[in-house]
């Protein structure tokens, strides 16, 4: 099964919707972030774009990573270590998002610990991609996503395999009753 592609559903989503705060559990080399800022800077000036991603940087540096982000000339910020560890301080001082990428750890613990924190970071027309729902442990998170309180739309993406788009569900308004 294929693990990686062009994420071109995101670059997509990125232009129709004008987004400019952009997140990304799940870094790597840097390719996919590069790709994503570029697209959001079609439609905004690159200091406009922030770009918020987490990774361990093991093979890839933060070094390597940021040199790529550097020639977008967007804003952005490397965060290293274990999503277990990192996105709960993180959470506490990043913007609201546009769109989240979580492409993060496979087990069930990571993907719900990525999920449970993106989700403080939506607003009302945030947009989380949850990439390899087809491994177990990301199947059970994405799974245990409120349907009540979320859309969780599956969908399958030739050389990507499964991938789960999550919105808030709007609900209206009460009227007051006098």
């Amino acid at each position: 099964m294929p693990w990686y592609g062009s994420h071109s559903y995101l670059n997509e989503f990125i232009r129709i919707n004008n987004c400019r705060k952009i997140m990304e559990i799940g870094v790597y080399n840097g390719e996919n972030a590069k790709r994503m800022v570029l697209t959001a800077i079609e439609n905004s000036p690159p200091h406009k774009v922030e770009y918020y991603g987490f990774d361990f940087f093991s093979y890839y540096t933060v070094e390597r990573v940021g040199r790529k982000l550097d020639e977008t000339g967007c804003k952005y910020k490397l965060i290293e270590g274990n999503t277990l560890k990192t996105l709960p301080e993180a959470t506490k001082i990043l913007p609201k998002m546009d769109i989240i990428f979580i492409d993060g750890g496979k087990s069930s613990r990571e993907a719900m610990n990525d999920w449970e924190y993106s989700e403080k970071l939506m607003h009302d027309k945030t947009s989380v991609f949850v990439h390899n729902v087809d491994f177990s442990g990301v199947s059970r998170a994405v799974d245990s996503i409120s349907r009540q309180n979320y859309t969780v739309e599956i969908f399958y993406s030739p050389s990507e395999g499964t991938v789960a788009l999550i919105k808030k569900k709007m609900i209206p308004q009460q009227k007051h009753q006098n």
